[in-house]
């Protein structure tokens, strides 16, 4: 017997079918805050994610590439027009085919390995920053502050300080607020981009239903030094879309990312921030992007 649990995520409807004796609010609480109420429930699904007892990956299914991460190992394969997504986190797996729309998924997973709601809330991850770019959206490994009502989003690789540089806007402009911390998703309306929170915000639990109108793009570098830099659009959209989440061995989705990061980065001012973890970083990137027009803030 499965029960349905449905989930709103950036306007999207999600449903997920699980075994009834899964615990999804202990297993699943980052979703909480994204639970659907009875009278949206009849909304058409934008994806469908399925519990089956036993899946077998086809023998003839090709290995497209491996990635690690702090949510453990996911591995990629296609077969004919199918996808096929495997997982593996602290002993537990977890097998899902993807239909060629990405609409309808199946999985496989022991529901009583402890585990098992980290591995079922990344594959819904996974599915999500597909189905997203279907729906005028992308996925953005980011963090995302909210000041004056208005999104600011903060790019970097790893280690760069993402969070730091979020924290210091809190402190620096007061009632400012975190958004998500690591994987909002911003969809965009004739009236401009808008930046939502999901599920999923890495290791800080941030899972807020909220959203803002996006007004601008940020990616930080490390440095002794404070500088800000207004991109022009070019520079901006090769500076995000290594932080755009997509399968790039899909040309269809891909081509559908650049769409709409090339509308992004004409409708918004995108900076790139050589940065000290200060106050003072802060308030200089914040110039920047309210103040400032294209080139240097030192």
């Amino acid at each position: 017997m499965l029960t349905a649990h449905t989930y709103n995520v950036a306007g999207l409807k999600l449903v997920l079918l699980l075994p009834q004796e899964f615990d999804a609010g202990k297993g699943l609480p980052n979703f909480k805050d994204f639970v659907l109420g009875e009278d949206a429930k009849s909304a058409e699904a934008a994806l469908t994610l399925k519990w089956v007892e036993a899946l077998t990956l086809p023998e003839d299914a090709r290995l497209l590439f491996t990635e690690d991460s702090d949510m453990g190992r996911t591995s990629y394969f296609s077969c004919g027009r199918e996808s096929w997504f495997s997982l593996d986190f602290v002993g537990c797996k977890a097998l899902m085919r993807v239909t060629e729309d990405y609409r309808q998924a199946i999985f496989s997973i022991d529901p009583a390995a402890p585990t098992s709601g980290v591995l079922i809330s990344s594959l819904m991850r996974a599915l999500f920053a597909q189905i997203v770019l279907l729906h005028d959206g992308i996925s953005i490994h980011a963090s995302c502050v909210i000041r004056d009502g208005r999104a600011y989003m903060f790019l970097g690789k790893s280690g760069t300080g993402k969070s730091t540089h979020s924290r210091l806007w809190l402190s620096a402009f007061p009632g400012s607020e975190l958004l998500n911390d690591d994987n909002p998703a911003v969809r965009i309306f004739p009236d401009g981009p808008r930046v939502f929170g999901t599920p999923w915000s890495g290791k800080l639990k941030c899972w807020r239903n909220v959203s803002a109108p996006l007004a601008g793009i940020v990616r930080l570098r490390q440095a002794p030094f404070n500088s800000f830099e207004l991109l022009d659009e070019l520079q901006a959209f090769s500076q995000v879309y290594p932080g755009c989440s997509v399968l790039r061995t899909d040309s269809f989705l891909h081509d559908r990312m650049c769409d709409h990061l090339s509308v992004l980065c004409s409708s918004l001012k995108v900076g790139m921030m050589d940065c000290l973890p200060n106050i003072e970083a802060a308030h200089m990137c914040a110039a920047g992007l309210l103040e400032g027009v294209l080139g240097i803030i030192r």
